[in-house]
């Protein structure tokens, strides 16, 4: 945290430089429509996550595989290289670019294990393993439909 504002200027002045480093390369115009366009994209990237984002997470969560933390995070990852997208400057393009990879990290349940669970190494995310299928609900029932002479009593000892 110390140096964060620090880092915060740096990178302010990168940005800065990659623009004029980019018109003195291209031109103004067509940095100016680049811009544009990563402002566009940035937008419409935010646009598509909304709440899918937050239910891609979960699904990941509870679809019992080992997935990786930087995966789970994918919603995440998502949004900022969006918001960075949206920031004038050729630096922030970079790294929302470089968010986007598709990069694979270790599975969660061969991370350290005193993380998780009883210390056992156990995917706190899949589900448990039973004999029977949990699926089944066993039981039996009755449709009982009331005859026209229980109608008719109901009506005429309704309280008021």
């Amino acid at each position: 945290m110390r140096f964060f504002g620090i880092g915060f200027l740096v990178l302010l002045f990168l940005e800065i430089m990659s623009i004029v480093w980019v018109a003195d390369f291209m031109g103004g115009a067509a940095t100016f429509g680049l811009m544009i366009l990563s402002f566009v994209v940035g937008m419409m990237m935010l646009r598509h996550t909304g709440l899918s984002g937050v239910f891609l997470a979960g699904a990941a969560i509870r679809s019992g595989e080992q997935i990786s933390m930087y995966e789970m995070l994918w919603p995440i990852r998502y949004a900022v290289a969006a918001l960075l997208f949206m920031s004038p400057g050729f630096v922030s393009l970079l790294i929302g670019l470089f968010l986007l990879l598709p990069f694979k990290g270790k599975p969660i349940a061969t991370m350290q294990q005193q993380t998780f669970g009883s210390g056992r190494g156990e995917n706190p995310f899949t589900k448990p393993h039973t004999q029977d299928n949990d699926d089944v609900i066993e039981g039996e029932y009755t449709v009982t439909r009331p005859s026209e002479k229980d109608k008719q009593n109901y009506i005429e000892h309704k309280p008021d």
